[in-house]
């Protein structure tokens, strides 16, 4: 029996079940509000649990912010939550969707090339 190569859909589809559960399951972090201005080294960020998890049950996770807009040591902070049930569902229905296209393009059978189309 000769082993056939994957064909590109069956790529794909290995790419989509890949990236829809890293999109499903992978925890996640959301800025924090306040603080220096938006740059991706200044800006904090606060660690959301797994799209599943934040799904499921409310993901509030709370940082300590600073008050003023360039903040310095000793600075006064305030405690903050950061709803992150939103960003989970989105990431939940992305992730789920990928998946389902994943299932969808691997169960599909390709038509030989010599037979015409019914």
């Amino acid at each position: 029996m000769t082993r056939s190569r994957p064909t590109r859909r069956q790529w794909w589809a290995v790419a989509a079940l890949l990236v829809g559960l890293w999109v499903l399951l992978a925890p996640f972090s959301r800025p924090l509000p306040g603080g220096e201005t938006f740059s991706f080294e200044a800006t904090p960020e606060i660690g959301c649990r797994s799209p599943v998890v934040g799904v499921l049950g409310h993901d509030h996770p709370i940082g300590e912010v600073y008050t003023s807009p360039l903040p310095s040591q000793g600075d006064p902070v305030v405690d903050s939550a950061v709803d992150c049930t939103g960003r989970a569902r989105f990431r939940a229905i992305v992730g789920g969707l990928l998946l389902i296209a994943s299932v969808t393009l691997a169960s599909r059978r390709s038509r030989p090339v010599d037979q015409p189309a019914p």
